[in-house]
């Protein structure tokens, strides 16, 4: 009778999670959902009360995410009506190897972004081995700021800074003297307790979010560079910083109670 019952709960255990893995890998990694913050900062020049910023990071190219999942990315994006767009990197996985057919494609969706202003990107780990394809890929619709610094003008003199780094190192490049509201993009959130300079605010990605989370304890696979900081809101010193967990996947195939995620920030004076 025991073996029988050990048996029986056995089969449904393995039922549970063969549903589990099934329902990660055909659904839960392919519905992107929107996640929106409101950034609430004194500091912010009042002609940028209401900007509204999408970011989105680790696209991940041919892994777990497919044409398709990228197309309904940019339509959702659009939808939102941003002011900027901006992309933390990872447009490819290490290990897929884009067709020319494909990169065509992909260029052809990221040009197909809307955004009111500007659209920046930076360059992400895995891109740096497919560097050439990056940048043909994204340069003609992005502004990809690598390790340099660049002033926006909405509606009157006061600018704002979008600084992108990709390399603490060359940090020291960036003038320290202007005391401009600063967004900072950076691949790897960990890397924000080495910064020097001061940032307002911070976009990073990289973490997948943990790509698998477990009720009552989080992300499980924290990469190097996002151990700390894994998924969503936190402050450093005077940074607030906020970790997208991505569009694509890492290292399995897919994502386990872990959907793609779009962020859509909302900046107000106060």
């Amino acid at each position: 009778m025991r073996k029988k019952i050990l048996i029986i709960v056995l089969s449904i255990i393995i039922v549970f999670l063969t549903v589990v893995l099934l329902f990660s890998k055909y659904v839960t990694s392919h519905h992107i959902k929107i996640k929106e913050y409101a950034i609430i900062d004194k500091k912010l020049p009042s002609n940028y009360h209401g900007l509204k910023i999408v970011h989105i990071s680790d696209i991940l190219y041919g892994k777990s995410t497919s044409m398709d999942d990228v197309k309904k990315m940019v339509e959702k994006i659009n939808k939102l009506n941003p002011d900027i767009v901006v992309f933390t990197g990872d447009l490819f996985s290490k290990y897929v190897k884009p067709s020319e057919k494909e990169l065509n494609t992909l260029k052809n969706y990221l040009s197909s972004i809307d955004a009111k202003y500007e659209k920046f990107a930076i360059i992400g780990d895995n891109d740096k081995e497919f560097k050439d394809q990056f940048y043909n890929t994204i340069s003609d619709s992005f502004t990809i700021l690598d390790n340099e610094s660049t002033l926006i003008y909405i509606d009157g003199d006061t600018p704002i800074r979008i600084t992108g780094l990709n390399n603490i190192k060359k940090e020291e490049i960036f003038n320290k003297e202007e005391n401009f509201y600063t967004i900072l993009l950076l691949h790897k959130p960990d890397e924000i307790e080495k910064v020097k300079n001061k940032y307002d605010v911070a976009l990073s990605g990289h973490s997948i979010g943990g790509q698998i989370k477990i009720p009552f304890y989080g992300p499980l696979i924290k990469l190097d560079g996002a151990k700390k900081y894994t998924s969503g809101r936190y402050e450093y010193n005077d940074t607030i910083l906020f970790v997208n967990d991505g569009i694509g996947s890492q290292n399995t195939n897919m994502r386990i109670n872990n959907n793609p995620k779009i962020n859509f920030y909302r900046f107000y004076q106060k």
